[in-house]
């Protein structure tokens, strides 16, 4: 047919082979364990270099008081979230209107509420001192004690109002708090002859004072309240 086949064959030894092979694993395979372990350093390196200040903010929000609705500085964050640190100081205002708006409305409606609440409790008490039927005098004495718990409510929000207001400029200093606790006890004891209730105080004697970090008047009103919820 005229053609014609040729077989070639190529040889080499063994130890060319293996040093080829050994040629392959030094110059590509070792390279990558020293390349590769500071590629991923630098990585590391550059994003907590890069999510430093993201950090810094969210320690600085974390640390907040849960009252404390100050606008966040726009200099912690970096130039690509300031339109996001904006926005939500935009939150932050309006958050804070509404919560004034709301401690408004509390005194103001307790204001309003106090004096007709006193109105109704004496008039009740007044028709209780005349002979009337029995159904009629329950009837007066439930709109006396009603009337009373109303009040008491109104104190307390009252009461939470100046507390509130009172917070911002709020001074702690050591008070005894057992001395604070006599006098809270005297200042119902009155009220608790007049419901027949036994108020009395035990607790240290006067030369063994308790003395803790606080506000003298919020700690008053809150003994205050506690005697009084009793």
């Amino acid at each position: 047919s005229g053609s014609q086949l040729v077989l070639v064959q190529v040889g080499e030894t063994l130890d060319k082979r293996n040093a080829l092979a050994n040629d392959i694993i030094k110059g590509v395979i070792l390279p990558q364990f020293v390349i590769l372990p500071l590629a991923i350093l630098l990585v590391w390196f550059g994003l907590s270099r890069g999510l430093a200040p993201l950090n810094a903010l969210q320690a600085h929000i974390r640390a907040r008081r849960p009252d404390d609705l100050s606008p966040v500085e726009a200099q912690r964050a970096p130039p690509e979230i300031e339109p996001l640190v904006t926005s939500f100081n935009d939150l932050l205002a309006r958050l804070e209107q509404n919560m004034a708006l709301q401690k408004r409305f509390i005194a103001d409606a307790a204001h309003q509420m106090k004096t007709p609440l006193a109105g109704l409790r004496t008039q009740a008490e007044f028709a209780l001192r005349h002979p009337v039927p029995p159904d009629v005098q329950r009837s007066l004495e439930q709109i006396a004690t009603s009337s009373e718990q109303a009040a008491r409510l109104v104190t307390q929000l009252l009461a939470l109002a100046r507390a509130e207001n009172r917070a911002s400029g709020l001074t702690f200093e050591p008070v005894e708090i057992a001395s604070l606790a006599r006098r809270a006890v005297r200042d119902w004891v009155q009220a608790a002859l007049a419901k027949q209730m036994d108020l009395g105080y035990e607790g240290p004697p006067d030369d063994a004072p308790i003395d803790v970090d606080g506000n003298p008047v919020m700690l008053r009103e809150m003994l205050g309240n506690l005697i009084d919820n009793a």
